[in-house]
């Protein structure tokens, strides 16, 4: 699938940037929502902004408080998926025209009709609207180590997703070949290349799959990744890299459960194995096994892995996670 031609059958505009002096002057006068962190804010003042909002919270919340002070002109997501998913959000509340600028390709998010945001203390995903435009400073993806390996992780967990989904099927009826075709292109198309404009059009390939929902990247193992942000991230890991972790984990649930797991896209008995090589070859598997090695990481934590997200049925509707045997799992994983 062209990515050129999804984009355009959406009228969304795609510009690659390599030129590392390169102003950002069509965005001078729009409204820019940016992380409040050091980089983000930095590549703002040298290229001569100094109006743009940040927040301390991806929050509905601090997107409403965002909301109160935009006047009526275009909005600006610049920086990561955060500050993308917030610009999304007040985009799509008040109806005006989005610009994505994400500086690195942590996250399959830069162009999808969704945004991910904390509604208290629970994270929810949102509906939202696609940009006008994406302009993807590849100068900057190109040195931009761990965020990268965070945003093949990302890709990766289509793997899971989809595996989930033909499980899901079996309960609630097919679901289309279209999406589930972009979500395993996306994925497949980083496995033989680290070029940064092959890995952009698998993010964005990855985006439009989840057009209608989320579901057709996201399952049992982003359920994963939300428990282990709450419970042993302090900003060290990416999410990203928590969604690797995640897909090795429901991988590997779905490996020791096989016999109970029949008749779905992938054979669960070699899913593990299939991943984590696929893994090895782009040099991320360790990465995404570094959760799992934090001290504050303990197996039982994933006993609640279930209750995250009920509503999506996934691998966690079918295998109870306060029956499995979490130390073992671990161990397994950990020992492979």
């Amino acid at each position: 699938m062209k990515v050129e031609e999804l984009l355009k059958e959406r009228d969304i505009e795609l510009e690659f940037v390599e030129d590392k002096n390169y102003d950002f002057k069509e965005l001078k006068g729009k409204e820019i929502v940016t992380n409040k962190g050091f980089f983000t804010k930095n590549l703002l003042l040298n290229t001569g902004f100094d109006k743009f909002y940040t927040f301390s919270e991806a929050s509905i919340g601090e997107a409403k408080e965002i909301e109160r002070l935009i006047k009526e002109d275009e909005i600006v997501g610049f920086g990561g998926g955060k500050a993308i998913d917030v610009a999304k959000k007040v985009s799509s509340d008040l109806n005006l025209d989005l610009i994505s600028v994400p500086t690195a390709p942590s996250h399959d998010g830069l162009i999808s009709k969704n945004c991910s945001l904390y509604n208290g203390e629970r994270r929810e995903t949102i509906p939202a609207k696609y940009p006008k435009k994406v302009i993807i400073p590849l100068y900057l993806w190109e040195n931009s180590g761990n965020l990268k390996k965070a945003g093949i992780c990302d890709l990766f967990s289509n793997l899971v997703a989809l595996q989930d989904l033909s499980l899901a099927e079996k309960k609630e009826g097919q679901f289309l070949e279209f999406y589930k075709k972009l979500s395993f292109n996306a994925m497949e198309k980083i496995l033989d290349s680290d070029d940064e404009k092959n890995l952009a059009e698998a993010l964005i390939l990855s985006g439009l799959a989840m057009e209608e929902t989320s579901r057709y990247c996201s399952g049992s193992e982003h359920e994963v990744e939300r428990l282990l942000e709450n419970k042993i991230n302090n900003e060290e890991y990416l999410h990203g890299q928590l969604a690797g972790t995640g897909t090795l984990i429901s991988a590997k649930v779905y490996s020791i459960y096989s016999d109970k797991l029949k008749d779905l896209r992938f054979d669960p008995k070699n899913l593990f194995w299939d991943i984590k090589n696929k893994m090895k070859k782009k040099e991320i598997y360790d990465f995404a096994l570094k959760p799992l090695l934090d001290k504050k990481f303990k197996p039982e934590i994933l006993k609640e892995v279930s209750r995250v997200r009920p509503e999506r049925f996934t691998l966690w509707n079918v295998i109870d996670s306060q029956k499995v045997d979490w130390d073992k799992v671990v161990k397994e994983i950990l020992n492979s």
